[in-house]
């Protein structure tokens, strides 16, 4: 990137917070590398999202047309197949959600992988009705219960259910008990379940949506030992034609990829603020200590300049033990660097000042440069009146930073005092009822 091309995209607040960081960097080279790296990470999102999206679409279109209205099932082991139909009939389009089971094999294979439980197998068997007590659509005459090793096989007694629990009843005008029964075998145990059931006429539906969902989904059931299913060719009279429902996640991939880096180029900008605030409040954090060392050594004896960079010296060497820096004194370190390059020792202290961009760090650069110009025999004094007032400051920060934080926990706080009340009341509520 060209140095004209980052002088036009970095504003003043941005450049102001690079030079904070780093003031002794190079402040044209150090932008043209922020807003590199910031650059090359939105590019990298949108490429990454237009390879995503291109991606999808080839996937969603990869489904071959559907050939004498087959859907191919799934290998056994391989999973449901779920897909998305649309069923066309001339004047209207139905959108369609179908999961197809995968192929099932001879009944010998399912006796090593199905069970049965009465409980579990007469609330199954009940299909979309509520109750036994009231029968109005087919029942769900299942062949096992996954988990249990048992072969399940049904019989009735009356000619309103067949033997795959379709209804027979359009022409019942009351209610009748129909008794059926489930025989449960497995090797050589066999026994039987017989339940009585209150089957009532039929619902009217002339919903074509509901009517043919229904019919996929018995069409689907009725075959699943066959490679493939059959869709049906018409409903209610009128020919169907069926196709994939189309998918649009690679135009929303597309669309959100530019959008991603866009929020990501801003954040790059708010995350260098917030390195700016960090630094302000690490000095706010430090000052008490700086100026409490500095009227320690002064009343000790030594001259504000030594006192300076004694502080500076200490610092170094902890620094080289831990690999730990802090702002405040990188910025004395800075500033007994100048003094020894030739600046004099009040424009160097004022300069501090500045670069800290705090008003107790002016202030103590504004003493160290009296203390310069024209001497000042109380100067210990006034450094530890100073660092009382800076601890009071300190103390009130520590109290407000507490504030804060117990804000922050107040949400969570909430959420745990839901889930102690769920924990509570839902088992109290199950009881009593």
């Amino acid at each position: 990137m060209s140095g004209e091309l980052a002088e036009k995209l970095c504003n003043d607040n941005i450049r102001d917070a690079l030079r904070t960081l780093e003031p002794t960097g190079n402040i044209k080279e150090r932008q043209k590398e922020y807003l590199t790296k910031k650059l090359m990470l939105c590019m990298v999102v949108v490429v990454l999202g237009i390879i995503l999206s291109a991606v999808l679409w080839i996937k969603e279109r990869s489904h071959v047309d559907i050939v004498d209205n087959r859907l191919y099932r799934n290998a056994y082991g391989d999973g449901v197949r779920q897909v998305e139909l649309v069923a066309e009939n001339g004047s209207e389009e139905i959108a369609l959600s179908l999961e197809i089971e995968e192929k099932q094999y001879d009944a010998k294979e399912l006796d090593a992988l199905m069970q049965d439980f009465i409980p579990i197998l007469e609330e199954t068997v009940l299909g979309d009705n509520q109750s036994i007590d009231m029968v109005q659509q087919d029942l769900c005459f299942v062949d096992g219960i996954e988990g249990f090793p048992f072969l399940v096989e049904w019989s009735t007694d009356g000619e309103y259910i067949d033997y795959d629990g379709h209804l027979l009843c359009e022409s019942l005008k009351q209610p009748v008990v129909v008794k059926i029964t489930a025989v449960i075998s497995y090797n050589l145990y066999e026994t039987e379940h017989s339940m009585s059931c209150y089957v009532y006429p039929p619902k009217a539906d002339n919903d074509t949506d509901t009517m043919l969902e229904n019919e996929l989904k018995q069409t689907e059931a009725d075959s699943r030992e066959n490679e493939f299913m059959t869709l049906p060719s018409e409903i209610n009279g009128t020919g169907l034609s069926w196709s994939f429902k189309k998918s649009y996640n690679a135009l929303l991939v597309l669309i959100a990829a530019p959008l991603i880096a866009l929020l990501l180029y801003y954040s790059f900008d708010r995350d260098l603020y917030r390195q700016v605030e960090d630094r302000k409040q690490e000095l706010r954090l430090d000052y008490p200590e700086v100026v409490s060392s500095l009227a320690l050594l002064i009343g000790a004896g030594m001259t504000p300049t030594n006192a300076w960079a004694k502080l500076v010296k200490d610092y170094v060497t902890k620094k080289e033990n831990t690999g730990k820096t802090r702002c405040v004194y990188e910025e004395m370190l800075f500033t007994v660097r100048e003094i020894q390059n030739g600046i004099s020792q009040m424009s160097a202290y004022e300069r501090f000042g500045l670069r800290c961009q705090l008003t107790n760090y002016n202030k103590l650069a504004a003493m160290m440069a009296h203390n310069v110009t024209k001497g000042s025999s109380n100067l210990a004094d006034l450094l530890r009146e100073e660092a009382a007032n800076a601890f009071e400051e300190r103390k009130h920060m520590a109290r407000e930073l507490g504030e804060k934080a117990g804000t922050k926990l107040l949400m969570p706080m909430m959420l745990l005092l839901g889930m102690i009340m769920v924990i509570i009341v839902v088992p109290a509520f199950t009881n009593y009822l």
